[in-house]
């Protein structure tokens, strides 16, 4: 029989003392056939207790890691009975290692450890389960997800508990909201002295024209001559007008307001300079005061002066040229001391050549001319406003709303016909359709209509921080052009001179020699 050489490893040196000194020893075929299936044995017994111990590595990891998080873990056998809890997890229900784990979850609750246990219903149903229950010892309330780990038979072979102690949580929201309260009624008493204040400054706007505007009534409002001030419907004659009374020598006496074109024709004269007894048949046996007379030492805003009837015109060219009125049925004079405002959207010179607007009233009005430009051509002003209506509705209706980016830059792209007026209207509408805390682009748009926006302005994939960055780009740019220094725009934008010019580098705004002097 032929003789083989079989190598003889260190486990079979170690096993045979008189073979420690030999490398080989000779061996008939049997003998060599069951050595190397011996050795084959062997290597294969070394790779399983080298896996074996990886798993024992990452199972301690794995335990070292859940000891680490603040959630409580606990294992379950398919029997249902614990077999491993973290530290979390006596820290949240003061259990004991010793006191559960070798024991059957239903007997933990038994003992009142819990008031419910999701491990049983993993076990049975075989798929995740999420309860909310109460510890016995300290009557926390915590969140207990169980999720089933299946072996190669698809049978629940044990069950990770994950518990999330809600106490303080519920506390924390608990907290939160009562502060919250306290905010909303703080956020309520500023709103209200932010609207008084706005009250008190009615005329609103920092557009060029508008600011020219300001300047003018500055000048006028001293004075006691005769001002027409025209403009679109809605831009805001009566605040102008106002706004003159107020900053007058006479803002303590009256300021009467009458709408020419809402007064029908045949009562217009009586309401405007009053009545004696018995000027009408069957009126009752009294004299009224006219609009006029009520007004006296103080001021009259003659709205939509162009709808005035012809026939009541030259009454009024005596008014303003005499100082003194007649009443219907009387017989003498009454002296006044009314500063004269009017209004109009209308284009009185075009009435004059219609022959329905006397000439020589136009220029006894026209001392002073004030035309308020339409919110199209100042939409600086819009955001401002916008603002400020905001505030307004805020508190009528209880709200706390505000705008977020895209949606200014909905209302900057919108022309506007109804111009103030048609903005305020909005404005009231958006605050009171629902009760999100901001208004959308897609709100706005839904109101004034898609039509009326460019949609390449406002891309539906658009990313947040290029958005934020376009508005921040278009706010920086306008400051800048406006105010012409980066100085005088982080003041009014509040922030500091190093931030605009920063932002404005970064953002690609191309700055004037002067300017970029300044930020360096």
């Amino acid at each position: 029989m032929e003789k083989k050489l079989f190598k003889i490893d260190k486990f079979i040196r170690e096993g045979i003392e008189k073979l420690k000194n030999k490398e080989f020893i000779e061996v008939d075929d049997a003998v060599f056939d069951i050595l190397i299936y011996y050795q084959d044995v062997i290597e294969k017994q070394k790779n399983d207790l080298e896996q074996l111990n990886r798993y024992k590595e990452r199972e301690l990891d794995a335990f070292a890691i859940g000891d680490a998080v603040s959630d409580g873990i606990c294992i379950v056998d398919k029997n249902g009975i614990v077999t491993a809890i973290n530290k979390g997890y006596t820290e949240i229900t003061e259990i004991n290692e010793q006191d559960i784990v070798g024991k059957h979850i239903e007997e933990a609750i038994k003992q009142g450890m819990f008031n419910n246990a999701v491990s049983m219903l993993v076990i049975k149903d075989k798929k995740k389960v999420t309860s909310l229950a109460t510890i016995g010892k300290n009557n926390k309330k915590v969140l207990i997800t169980g999720n089933p780990i299946f072996n190669r038979n698809g049978e629940v072979e044990q069950v990770l508990t994950v518990m999330r102690d809600l106490t303080e949580l519920i506390k924390l929201k608990d907290k939160l909201e009562k502060t919250e309260k306290k905010n909303e009624k703080y956020l309520n008493e500023l709103n209200y002295y932010r609207n008084k204040a706005v009250d008190n400054r009615n005329f609103i706007g920092e557009s060029p024209n508008m600011k020219e505007i300001k300047e003018l009534i500055k000048y006028v409002a001293k004075t006691e001559a005769t001002i027409l001030i025209t403009g679109e419907t809605g831009s805001g004659k009566e605040v102008v007008a106002k706004e003159i009374h107020d900053k007058s020598d006479r803002r303590k006496e009256p300021y009467i307001k009458v709408n020419c074109a809402a007064i029908p024709e045949s009562l217009i004269e009586s309401e405007l300079f009053g009545y004696e007894k018995g000027a009408f048949t069957g009126a009752l046996n009294k004299e009224k005061l006219g609009m006029f007379e009520m007004a006296n030492g103080g001021t009259i805003l003659l709205d939509e002066i162009g709808e005035m009837p012809l026939n009541l015109q030259s009454k009024l060219l005596r008014v303003l040229q005499e100082k003194e009125i007649m009443r219907l049925g009387g017989t003498k004079s009454i002296k006044l001391d009314v500063r004269v405002i009017a209004s109009t959207n209308r284009d009185l010179k075009e009435l004059i050549k219609q022959g329905k607007f006397r000439e020589d009233l136009f220029y006894r009005l026209n001392v002073l001319p004030i035309k308020i430009p339409a919110l199209k051509d100042r939409k600086e002003d819009i955001s401002i406003l916008a603002q400020t209506f905001l505030d307004k509705f805020n508190i009528k209706y209880g709200k706390n709303k505000n705008f977020d980016s895209l949606a200014i830059q909905a209302l900057e792209y919108y022309d506007w016909p109804g111009n103030v007026r048609e903005l305020q209207n909005v404005i009231e509408r958006l605050t009171i359709i629902d009760d999100e805390k901001y208004i959308t682009y897609n709100q706005v748009s839904n109101i004034i209509g898609n039509n009326k926006i460019p949609s390449d302005n406002v891309e539906d994939n658009l990313l947040l921080k290029d958005a934020l960055a376009r508005v921040e780009k278009e706010i920086i740019e306008r400051a800048l052009r406006k105010y012409g220094s980066t100085y005088k725009a982080a003041k009014v934008l509040g922030v500091t001179q190093p931030t605009v010019f920063r932002k404005a580098k970064a953002l690609g705004i191309k700055l004037s020699n002067e300017v970029e002097k300044v930020g360096t």
